[in-house]
């Protein structure tokens, strides 16, 4: 099971990130609304050449225009692409095109059942599916779980790999990954304790993520 710690902000968080043994880190930049874990590209770049190998660094943003995201990544020196916004199909192509060494994944909300529809329109654009949560006013780190149901559903059907995220915690991560049978799982909020990235929460939800379907290989 992959497991991507969101929300970077120093590397005190991304050393707890990679003690954990995680596979990816997310810095969050370009944001609409927001976010006590922003980043500039140039912060994320400085802790990115700290990174140890075979840790993916991925860009998680709000930004919607395709020359903007283009130029977040090669400001920060992400090698994925997380896009959070509502972005066109065609445009996701450009940004490959520009940048083809990069691999983009692109957040699906699942508001509702209207999610397996969407997952499908955006399946051959993107590298990856991430499943989260959104509110009016966010576009993730809301806490917030949704209808596993739904997700499993696109799970199932997709072709590509899917991340979940929205609302995962150490003590829900668990269920979570056997209701659903993710490629990976996300979390932002879910390893804070007082507003900050907690070693002890970031330690068990890796350890559950991992632990939750023994005996089968890593996805």
């Amino acid at each position: 099971m992959r497991v991507k710690f969101c929300g970077t902000a120093s590397l005190a968080d991304m050393e707890c990130a990679v003690d954990a043994g995680c596979d990816a880190v997310g810095f969050i930049m370009g944001v609409t609304h927001k976010s006590s874990d922003f980043v500039t590209p140039a912060e994320a770049a400085r802790m990115i050449r700290r990174l140890p190998p075979f840790i993916e660094p991925v860009a998680v943003t709000h930004l919607q225009e395709t020359k903007d995201l283009i130029e977040l990544v090669k400001e920060s020196h992400c090698t994925t692409l997380q896009v959070q916004n509502i972005v066109e199909p065609t445009e996701l192509d450009a940004v490959r095109d520009a940048l083809p060494y990069v691999r983009i994944v692109k957040a699906v909300h699942v508001m509702d059942v209207s999610a397996v529809e969407t997952a499908k329109r955006y399946e051959p654009y993107a590298d990856a599916l991430l499943l989260d949560t959104r509110t009016p006013e966010k576009l993730g780190g809301t806490g917030l779980t949704h209808d596993w149901n739904v997700s499993a559903t696109i799970v199932a059907h997709s072709a590509i790999p899917v991340i979940l995220a929205g609302g995962l915690t150490p003590e829900n991560v668990g269920t979570a990954i056997r209701k659903v049978r993710p490629y990976g799982v996300d979390v932002h909020t879910g390893v804070k304790k007082d507003g900050v990235r907690n070693r002890e929460r970031t330690l068990a939800f890796a350890r559950e993520a991992r632990n939750a379907l023994p005996g089968e290989p890593d996805r």
